[in-house]
């Protein structure tokens, strides 16, 4: 199993953006909100 297994890039989601797999969260609002401070 690889750590890229739950981004999916779907062109028909999210703009085409890699998106958190099953959610449309795309990978960099996830990294923005960890970059400002947010916690897991």
């Amino acid at each position: 199993m690889s750590e890229l297994d739950p981004i999916t890039i779907n062109p028909s989601q999210c703009g085409g953006r890699p998106c958190v797999r099953g959610m449309r969260i795309r990978v960099k609002d996830v990294l923005d909100m960890l970059a400002s401070g947010a916690k897991k």
